[in-house]
């Protein structure tokens, strides 16, 4: 393969796996509602997800008052719940819940923990996909200041994005606790994957595609 193209070919996997990493980390649809759930909330106007941290749920009422008055009987200091007109839309972390709820917490104690070993995994890959995006991006910009990174720093750079973010993503899958509920990876989820398919992707382009000199 041409020299040119395979840095290019690097460089925008690890550009998407970096763009794609941070919304994913971010996003709130790690976990859906899915099967008889999904459509039982679909008829109550409500809507549910979750993310690494926290889940959160919307409930579309009869109008502005009937929220303020469920707001009022709600009366939950441990979730950060709001009207906005008739949409009600609560949210709680995980580790609130868990410090909460005792002896009955392990679900969202497992939840909580899931969700610490994702994030740390998920961010943890995230900056060493930006620092492989920089050695990447700045040489074709003309800046060197990457240059003195030694070989196997970039090596485990390279490697380090995608395996951090796997390791992230299994260990929050591992700590799913088992319930009744019916439930898919999100959108959020979905995204988290693309991110470390595509830095293992640039990282296997780097190790095993040979340039053309």
């Amino acid at each position: 393969m041409d020299g040119n193209v395979k840095n290019m070919m690097m460089t925008a996997l690890a550009a998407l796996s970096l763009i794609l990493g941070i919304v994913g980390a971010m996003g709130g649809t790690w976990l859906v509602p899915t099967g008889d759930d999904a459509d039982e909330m679909a008829e109550q106007d409500m809507n549910t997800g979750a993310g690494l941290t926290s889940y959160w749920v919307e409930w579309e009422m009869e109008d502005a008052d009937t929220c303020d008055m469920m707001l009022e009987m709600m009366d939950d200091d441990d979730s950060d719940a709001e009207c906005d007109g008739s949409m009600l839309t609560m949210s709680m972390s995980f580790s609130d819940e868990c410090d909460a709820d005792g002896e009955d917490s392990d679900d969202s104690c497992d939840m909580a923990t899931g969700g610490m070993i994702g994030t740390i995994g998920m961010w943890a890959g995230i900056i060493c996909a930006l620092i492989l995006t920089l050695t990447l991006v700045l040489p074709m910009a003309g800046v060197d200041a990457m240059s003195n990174l030694p070989d196997i720093a970039k090596t485990i750079t390279m490697w380090g994005a995608g395996a951090l973010m796997l390791v992230g993503m299994l260990g929050w899958y591992m700590m799913l606790p088992e319930t009744d509920s019916e439930t898919a990876l999100g959108m959020s989820g979905w995204l988290a994957g693309a991110a470390m398919t595509m830095a293992l992707g640039a990282a296997a382009t780097g190790q095993f595609i040979p340039a053309d000199e």
